[in-house]
């Protein structure tokens, strides 16, 4: 254990004499400075809060394209990313697994674990395509996906090809001034479609 805790009680003292150079303090890692729109929301609540919950966990499993209020496009995606299981469809094979060892079970709690932080997180990781806190525990409900061995049939690689042209458009046309009538108005940061 000691071993293995040296090196992060390096990297920790490094990162604490980093913030005391920069602030002063060492506990202080620059966000009070934040000249953001939504610092008096992260002055009432802090940067990590239960408030913040309902809102990302919205944003992860509900976030959908909507349709849009004139400029050319038909549907419209809201600049807080689309929901993980519209980019990434093949995860809907983890509400059926075949096979549930206790593998899965850990590589699910662990996914839990590593999500966690960004769903109480102040921020939904505004400007996205896809939710991109997912990528900090993607790689665990891929496991969680090969463990169960879903049968790869006409349904997975429906699935598939359903996320790689859902991910390809959003490679040609996110951040693209040509594009930009396909996304919701980055001044209203509107998650869901405007009443």
């Amino acid at each position: 254990l000691v071993l293995f805790a040296l090196p992060l009680g390096l990297l920790l003292g490094l990162s604490l004499w980093h913030n005391y150079a920069r602030f002063h303090d060492p506990f202080e890692v620059g966000y009070r400075y934040l000249t953001v729109v939504w610092q008096a929301r992260i002055e009432k609540w802090g940067l990590f809060s239960y408030h913040y919950l309902a809102r990302n966990l919205g944003v992860v499993l509900t976030s959908l394209p909507f349709q849009g209020r004139g400029g050319g496009a038909s549907l419209q995606i809201s600049i807080h990313g689309l929901a993980i299981w519209l980019t990434t469809p093949i995860y809907l094979l983890l509400l059926w697994p075949r096979r549930k060892p206790g593998t899965w079970w850990a590589l699910g709690l662990t996914a839990a674990c590593v999500a966690l932080p960004s769903l109480l997180y102040q921020n939904t990781g505004q400007v996205q395509f896809g939710y991109r806190f997912s990528c900090d525990y993607a790689v665990f409900l891929l496991a969680m996906l090969a463990i169960s061995r879903p049968k790869l049939g006409i349904g997975f690689w429906v699935l598939a090809l359903c996320g790689v042209l859902v991910n390809a458009f959003g490679a040609l046309t996110f951040d693209r001034p040509r594009f930009a009538h396909f996304y919701a108005d980055e001044r209203t940061g509107a998650i869901y479609q405007p009443d």
